[in-house]
């Protein structure tokens, strides 16, 4: 497991495990990398990393700037980066900037995309019909 690899004593010294076996129940804040193997139950606040591990399950919220799934997680999500690996499973809603899915992941649920600065602009923007704009439907 590269939690624990010898060559980055700074990732370790930073990183919060929740090992199979725990479970919590409540509101966790961490401003550390998280990293879940056991059962979470309740809302999850981080400005940095969240990582479900294989065998991790989490239920409820998360807010952090980067989730990582290879677990389960049942809820609603709001990052700047989610990904599902393939041995992940998301059941619930998922706002972010930045959004993937590995062969072999799923997701159930809706996504839609984080507003930033630049896409704020958009909304701006009119659709047009193309029968009446006429433009060709044939491209």
């Amino acid at each position: 497991m590269a939690v624990f690899s010898k060559g980055s004593s700074k990732f370790n010294s930073e990183t919060t495990i929740i090992s199979e076996g725990a479970y919590i129940k409540g509101e966790l804040a961490c401003g550390s990398v998280l990293y879940i193997e056991g059962h979470v139950d309740g809302m999850i606040k981080s400005n940095n990393t969240v990582v479900i591990g294989k065998n991790g399950k989490v239920t409820g919220i998360i807010s952090a700037n980067k989730i990582v799934v290879n677990g389960v997680f049942e809820g609603n999500v709001d990052a700047d980066s989610v990904e599902i690996l393939s041995g992940g499973f998301v059941l619930g809603d998922v706002c972010s900037g930045s959004f993937s899915i590995e062969n072999g992941g799923r997701f159930d649920g809706k996504s839609s995309l984080k507003k930033s600065n630049s896409m704020q602009s958009l909304e701006n923007f009119e659709i047009i019909d193309t029968e009446e704009s006429g433009a060709s439907k044939d491209i």
